[in-house]
């Protein structure tokens, strides 16, 4: 299955414009949802309910409750994006950094996301 083109981009956009395609393309869409504040591309067109910024997140209670909260929405904003049949998220967060294991699954079958995010930016680790 074809899951689409998009320019070279995850916490900014890549000079060359380098395009990327298949499951890169997807896991740094999904990767881009979890770095944008919710709402914040709405002038430009995208939906008022595009994103969850992890990087928000850095300096509240990791509890086993807020951690679990925040798998829960990471899974639901990666759903938000078509091509994604299903989510599954492991999170931890450990000295003002937070780790993402995420376990999805698309027309082409499953991969795993690895993210990583500090108080500057959510990084795009793995995707295997």
């Amino acid at each position: 299955m074809n899951l689409g083109v998009d320019v070279n981009a995850v916490d900014d956009l890549d000079p060359l414009f380098t395009p990327v395609s298949g499951r890169l393309a997807h896991a740094q869409a999904i990767a881009r949802r979890l770095g944008t504040q919710r709402g914040t591309l709405a002038h430009i067109g995208e939906s008022s309910d595009y994103g969850y910024d992890l990087r928000e997140l850095l300096n509240e209670d990791t509890g086993a409750r807020a951690t679990f909260e925040i798998a829960s929405n990471v899974e639901r904003e990666a759903l938000k994006d078509e091509r994604t049949q299903s989510a599954r998220a492991i999170v931890t967060l450990v000295s003002g950094r937070m780790t993402v294991l995420l376990d999805l699954f698309d027309a082409d079958g499953p991969f795993t996301l690895t993210l990583a995010a500090s108080a500057v930016t959510v990084e795009l680790l793995k995707v295997q």
